[in-house]
């Protein structure tokens, strides 16, 4: 029975680290086989768009657990991704997946695209380059670490798809969350500060990725 026992752990060991790799690498459901409608190609040099929210506080559960989701700003934002990351662990994993670093306006173009680096940790994201002639405050201004939620499992699916450098257009929420065990997550409202603090929190209803748009 022991043997019995040890080869199934074994098994389901592979099966794991095999499921791992498989979430990690290749997403559930390509995009061609989901469900879009033709879209603009966003336009990445405009302002991200924020106006008054048009919803009302609603639950959630994810992962088992259930969360209360308070719209702040409805909003708008049109970026080429500088970078991404994905969570899994605890409440935050389960909830908010993603981290996208998000640029717009001269950011996305020459000579400062290529010349700027953007790291992600902990739910932080840093940027840094070389030349000099860049504004600071303006590319601080003008990119954002931004966790995401998908409202839906085809949104859920695109976002698996984006990569460095596709330009996108994501169409949802600002929001903050509260959830069980004292869970609090809270958004920025404002593209200029910088520090703790300072991530948007998107509910994401829509997004465009190239001229395919998924909700």
């Amino acid at each position: 029975m022991e043997g019995r026992t040890g080869a199934v752990l074994k098994a389901a060991a592979i099966a794991f680290v095999a499921w791992l790799a498989i979430d990690r690498f290749v997403p559930a459901v390509p995009l061609s086989f989901l469900s879009s409608e033709a879209a603009p190609r966003p336009n990445e040099l405009r302002e991200p768009v924020q106006t008054d929210p048009s919803r009302e506080p609603f639950a959630e559960m994810r992962g088992r657990r259930t969360f209360r989701i308070t719209p702040r700003a409805a909003y708008d934002v049109a970026a080429r991704v500088g970078a991404t990351e994905r969570y899994r662990s605890g409440a935050s994993g389960s909830l908010l997946p993603w981290d996208f670093v998000l640029t717009w306006g001269a950011v996305t173009r020459e000579p400062a695209w290529p010349h700027i680096s953007f790291t992600q940790t902990g739910r932080f994201y840093m940027w840094s380059t070389r030349d000099g002639s860049l504004d600071p405050g303006y590319v601080s201004s003008h990119t954002a670490n931004t966790h995401l939620v998908p409202g839906s499992s085809r949104v859920a699916s695109a976002l698996a798809r984006v990569r460095r450098g596709d330009v996108v257009r994501l169409v949802g929420d600002l929001v903050d969350i509260d959830g069980p065990d004292g869970f609090v997550w809270k958004t920025s409202l404002t593209r200029t500060d910088t520090g703790a603090g300072a991530c948007e929190t998107l509910y994401v209803r829509a997004i465009t990725i190239g001229t395919r748009k998924y909700r």
